[in-house]
């Protein structure tokens, strides 16, 4: 009976239902920096590029739970940086997404940071 109940908690956390996330799929260090203020909005899609390819980690900023996620399958994510996503995803830990499908939704306008204009 104890070999059963072990394996069925292993078996319900390998797999754990996936869930939708919507969010801006940025770059670590721009992502966490912005966060740390509370800002959850996009960030410049060429620095974020940048960042990746000088080896910081792709995260998904997500505005409606207020956290940026690290993702565990980066590779999936690699096409989408700086553009808005749907993720179907898991938790593979406190803010780690292990991500199993992936639609874009919204294309990055590079001028993100710049003030509005004057009305």
């Amino acid at each position: 009976m104890k070999w059963f109940l072990l394996i069925t908690l292993v078996a319900s956390a390998a797999f754990a239902a996936d869930e939708t996330y919507i969010g801006w799929v940025s770059d670590s260090q721009c992502a966490f920096g912005r966060s740390s203020v509370g800002t959850f909005t996009a960030t410049n899609p060429d620095c974020a590029r940048r960042c990746i390819k000088e080896g910081k980690q792709i995260v998904l900023i997500s505005a409606a739970h207020k956290t940026v996620f690290a993702i565990q399958n980066p590779e999936a994510l690699k096409a989408e940086v700086g553009n808005k996503v749907s993720v179907l995803a898991s938790s593979a830990g406190k803010n780690l997404l292990h991500v199993s499908k992936v639609t874009s939704s919204e294309q990055s306008n590079p001028e993100c940071e710049r003030p509005r204009l004057k009305e």
